[in-house]
C-alpha cells in the first residue's frame, strides 16, 4: 500500500472544504427528518400519547433545519469570546 501511496500521493478527504460543509448539513437534516418520521409514527400508532409525540416531531422538523447554522454561529460567539478575554 506505502508505494500505491507514493505513486498517487495524499487524497483530500471528501469531508473537507465547501463540499464537505454541505455533506454534514445535509447528512443532519436527512437524520432529524428521519427521526420527526419516527415520532409522526409512533404518534398514529400510539394516539393515547399522539400530542407529545407530534410536538416532539415538529421540533425535530425544526431542528433538522437549524441546527447546523445555529452550532456555528455558536462556534463564531464562542471564538470571539475567547479572543476578547
Amino acid at each position: 500500500m506505502s508505494m500505491f501511496d507514493d505513486i498517487v500521493g495524499e487524497r483530500d478527504s471528501e469531508f473537507t472544504g465547501l463540499k464537505g460543509m454541505i455533506l454534514r448539513y445535509v447528512g443532519n437534516v436527512y437524520t432529524l427528518v428521519l427521526v420527526g418520521l419516527f415520532f409522526l409514527a409512533f404518534a398514529q400508532a400510539y394516539p393515547g400519547a399522539a400530542l407529545p409525540l407530534r410536538i416532539c416531531a415538529g421540533i425535530s422538523f425544526v431542528l433538522a433545519v437549524i441546527i447546523k447554522p445555529l452550532k456555528m454561529w455558536w462556534q463564531g460567539r464562542q471564538n470571539v469570546g475567547g479572543a476578547q478575554g
